[in-house]
């Protein structure tokens, strides 16, 4: 899990959105996080391009079983 969020966090301090960081480092496609996170695609593609939906990304990383505070605004 530490390796995880390190990923997380490199990537986002690299500018990363914050749902791209987390699909990335968990190597899931867009599909295969819809599945796991029970999110439409298009939310997750909305989340990607910038959509601020705070509700969606708590729901993200709970699905994943990461901390809140990896998706907090």
């Amino acid at each position: 899990m530490a390796e995880l969020i390190e990923a997380i966090t490199v990537a986002l301090s690299s500018g990363t959105n914050p749902v791209t960081a987390i699909r990335e480092a968990t190597g899931y496609t867009i599909e295969q996080l819809a599945v796991t996170s029970g999110l439409a695609e298009a939310e997750l593609v909305d989340l990607e391009a910038g959509t601020v939906d705070q509700a969606r990304l708590t729901r993200l990383a709970s699905a994943l079983g990461l901390p809140e505070s990896v998706v907090a605004l």
